[in-house]
């Protein structure tokens, strides 16, 4: 399936939103690798875009890794891949599109929702 960010709504975080991820060492076994630290910039029911400091193996395969973020109350442990990368100032930014297993729409939606009006009530 072709990666098109153009499917999904889109929220941007401003500022960034802290996140980890941890990248998947072994298909069979589901190894995961340390922790690294990057931000969220954006996110949608079917993916995130993010910055770190590391750049990213993409190839020869796809790189599949676990994305940790709290978007309200509850902390999302997400299974995906990296379906694109961008070399930007001071870094790189990725697209990450979660798992077809992972049924997390509902929940971003309304972690969303609550995160929204928490937002605009500190205005």
């Amino acid at each position: 399936m072709r990666y098109n960010r153009h499917d999904y709504f889109r929220y941007e975080f401003n500022p960034q939103l802290p996140a980890k991820f941890r990248l998947q060492l072994d298909d069979e076994e589901k190894k995961l690798s340390n922790e690294g630290e990057c931000e969220l910039l954006d996110i949608s029911t079917g993916g995130v875009k993010f910055f770190t400091f590391l750049d990213l193996p993409l190839h020869p395969k796809k790189l599949t890794l676990q994305l940790e973020f709290m978007l309200y109350q509850h902390r999302f442990e997400i299974l995906g891949a990296v379906v694109w990368k961008q070399f930007v100032q001071h870094g790189f930014q990725y697209g990450f599109e979660f798992g077809e297993e992972q049924r997390v729409d509902a929940q971003i939606v309304e972690e969303l929702k609550k995160r929204a009006r928490l937002e605009k009530h500190l205005e």
